[in-house]
Protein backbone atom coordinates (compact mmCIF):
# COMPACT_ATOMS: atom_id res chain seq x y z
CA UNK A 1 0.00 0.00 0.00
CA UNK A 2 1.38 3.44 -0.86
CA UNK A 3 0.86 6.69 0.98
CA UNK A 4 -1.61 9.20 -0.44
CA UNK A 5 -1.05 11.90 2.20
CA UNK A 6 1.49 13.02 4.77
CA UNK A 7 1.67 10.93 7.95
CA UNK A 8 2.98 11.79 11.38
CA UNK A 9 5.83 9.48 12.36
CA UNK A 10 7.24 9.65 15.88
CA UNK A 11 11.00 9.99 15.41
CA UNK A 12 13.82 10.69 17.85
CA UNK A 13 15.34 13.31 15.49
CA UNK A 14 17.03 15.72 16.29
CA UNK A 15 18.22 13.83 19.39
CA UNK A 16 19.11 10.76 17.32
CA UNK A 17 20.06 10.85 13.64
CA UNK A 18 20.71 13.64 11.21
CA UNK A 19 19.07 15.44 8.28
CA UNK A 20 20.34 15.52 4.72
CA UNK A 21 18.99 17.41 1.74
CA UNK A 22 19.26 15.58 -1.57
CA UNK A 23 17.95 16.55 -5.00
CA UNK A 24 15.52 14.19 -6.70
CA UNK A 25 14.58 14.23 -10.37
CA UNK A 26 12.24 11.22 -10.27
CA UNK A 27 8.70 12.57 -10.79
CA UNK A 28 6.55 11.60 -7.80
CA UNK A 29 5.08 12.97 -4.59
CA UNK A 30 7.15 12.04 -1.56
CA UNK A 31 4.96 12.41 1.51
CA UNK A 32 6.10 13.50 4.96
CA UNK A 33 6.76 10.37 7.00
CA UNK A 34 7.35 8.18 3.93
CA UNK A 35 10.15 5.63 3.90
CA UNK A 36 12.58 6.47 1.09
CA UNK A 37 15.27 4.66 -0.88
CA UNK A 38 18.10 5.91 -3.05
CA UNK A 39 17.69 4.57 -6.60
CA UNK A 40 20.55 3.40 -8.82
CA UNK A 41 21.14 7.02 -9.95
CA UNK A 42 21.40 8.26 -6.34
CA UNK A 43 18.04 10.04 -6.25
CA UNK A 44 15.62 9.63 -3.33
CA UNK A 45 12.48 7.70 -4.30
CA UNK A 46 9.58 5.93 -2.59
CA UNK A 47 10.89 2.82 -0.80
CA UNK A 48 10.31 -0.50 -2.56
CA UNK A 49 12.05 -3.86 -2.82
CA UNK A 50 13.73 -2.81 -6.07
CA UNK A 51 17.07 -3.91 -7.49
CA UNK A 52 19.96 -1.45 -7.05
CA UNK A 53 18.10 0.57 -4.40
CA UNK A 54 19.31 1.23 -0.86
CA UNK A 55 17.44 2.60 2.12
CA UNK A 56 17.75 6.39 2.56
CA UNK A 57 15.59 7.33 5.55
CA UNK A 58 12.31 9.06 6.42
CA UNK A 59 10.96 11.97 4.38
CA UNK A 60 10.95 15.06 6.66
CA UNK A 61 8.45 17.10 4.65
CA UNK A 62 6.33 16.59 1.56
CA UNK A 63 8.14 17.10 -1.75
CA UNK A 64 6.40 17.19 -5.11
CA UNK A 65 9.16 16.16 -7.49
CA UNK A 66 9.26 16.90 -11.20
CA UNK A 67 11.97 16.12 -13.72
CA UNK A 68 13.60 19.53 -13.14
CA UNK A 69 14.57 18.39 -9.65
CA UNK A 70 13.48 19.26 -6.14
CA UNK A 71 15.38 19.18 -2.86
CA UNK A 72 14.15 16.41 -0.54
CA UNK A 73 14.80 16.52 3.22
CA UNK A 74 15.58 13.08 4.64
CA UNK A 75 15.99 12.07 8.29
CA UNK A 76 18.72 9.42 8.46
CA UNK A 77 19.90 6.95 11.14
CA UNK A 78 17.13 7.84 13.57
CA UNK A 79 14.90 5.74 15.79
CA UNK A 80 11.22 5.79 14.80
CA UNK A 81 7.94 4.25 15.89
CA UNK A 82 6.22 2.93 12.75
CA UNK A 83 2.87 1.28 12.19
CA UNK A 84 3.16 -2.48 11.64
CA UNK A 85 0.28 -4.93 11.78
CA UNK A 86 1.11 -7.96 13.86
CA UNK A 87 3.86 -6.22 15.86
CA UNK A 88 4.99 -8.56 18.62
CA UNK A 89 7.73 -9.10 21.18
CA UNK A 90 9.26 -11.70 18.85
CA UNK A 91 10.04 -8.86 16.39
CA UNK A 92 12.52 -7.26 18.81
CA UNK A 93 16.05 -7.89 17.55
CA UNK A 94 14.89 -8.73 14.02
CA UNK A 95 15.97 -6.82 10.92
CA UNK A 96 13.31 -5.16 8.75
CA UNK A 97 13.36 -3.62 5.29
CA UNK A 98 11.15 -0.96 3.75
CA UNK A 99 9.04 -2.75 1.16
CA UNK A 100 6.94 0.37 0.41
CA UNK A 101 6.82 3.98 1.59
CA UNK A 102 4.58 2.94 4.50
CA UNK A 103 5.41 -0.75 4.97
CA UNK A 104 8.09 -2.72 6.82
CA UNK A 105 8.76 -6.39 6.10
CA UNK A 106 10.80 -8.90 8.11
CA UNK A 107 14.43 -9.42 7.10
CA UNK A 108 16.29 -8.07 4.13
CA UNK A 109 14.37 -7.84 0.88
CA UNK A 110 15.36 -9.84 -2.15
CA UNK A 111 16.66 -6.67 -3.82
CA UNK A 112 17.51 -4.32 -0.94
CA UNK A 113 19.28 -4.78 2.35
CA UNK A 114 17.84 -4.26 5.79
CA UNK A 115 16.64 -0.76 6.71
CA UNK A 116 16.97 -1.17 10.45
CA UNK A 117 16.57 -3.32 13.54
CA UNK A 118 13.50 -3.57 15.74
CA UNK A 119 14.43 -2.43 19.25
CA UNK A 120 10.94 -2.31 20.77
CA UNK A 121 7.25 -2.67 20.06
CA UNK A 122 3.76 -1.81 21.20
CA UNK A 123 0.48 -3.03 19.80
CA UNK A 124 0.39 -2.06 16.12
CA UNK A 125 3.82 -0.41 16.11
CA UNK A 126 7.51 -1.30 15.89
CA UNK A 127 10.33 0.86 17.23
CA UNK A 128 13.00 0.69 14.51
CA UNK A 129 16.60 1.81 14.94
CA UNK A 130 17.59 2.76 11.40
CA UNK A 131 21.27 3.04 12.39
CA UNK A 132 21.40 -0.73 12.94
CA UNK A 133 21.30 -2.68 9.68
CA UNK A 134 23.06 -5.88 10.71
CA UNK A 135 22.67 -8.46 13.45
Amino acid sequence: MALTADIQVEVMFPNVGYMIVVESKVADTLYKGALLNFNADGYPVVAADTANHSFAGICAEQAVVDTDGVDVKIICNTVALLAHSGAAATDVGALFHASADDTLADGAGSNVGASGKCVGFETGYLLIDFSQKAL
